[in-house]
């Protein structure tokens, strides 16, 4: 994820930094273009797995496994963009904050 969010520090509440993440991965993901490699699919597949993972646990009120759950999906989508395995129009960066 390549761009930075917005103006405001990120809280260090594990809860709303996981919504946050949730929402610029999900956004993230929708915009990865076409992608034909059996691999590359696979890994998107995880992708959506570990959202779905963040969404259950935040909603189980287990704030902190859905941060690691969505920080392992921004990571794979990460790799794949450094790889040059997948592009997109515009993705975000949240561990710079």
């Amino acid at each position: 994820l390549t761009k930075a969010l917005g103006g405001s520090q990120m809280s260090e509440d594990p809860a709303e930094r996981a919504r946050t993440y949730l929402d610029a991965t999900q956004k993230a993901l929708k915009l990865v273009e076409r992608v034909d490699n059996a691999d590359v699919l696979r890994i998107l597949d995880y992708v959506k797995r570990y959202i779905a993972d963040s969404k259950y646990f935040l909603d189980a009120g287990r704030p902190t496994t859905a941060l690691a759950s969505i920080a392992y999906a921004e990571g794979l989508l990460d790799s794949l963009k450094i790889l040059g395995l997948t592009t997109s129009k515009s993705l975000i960066r949240l561990s710079d904050r």
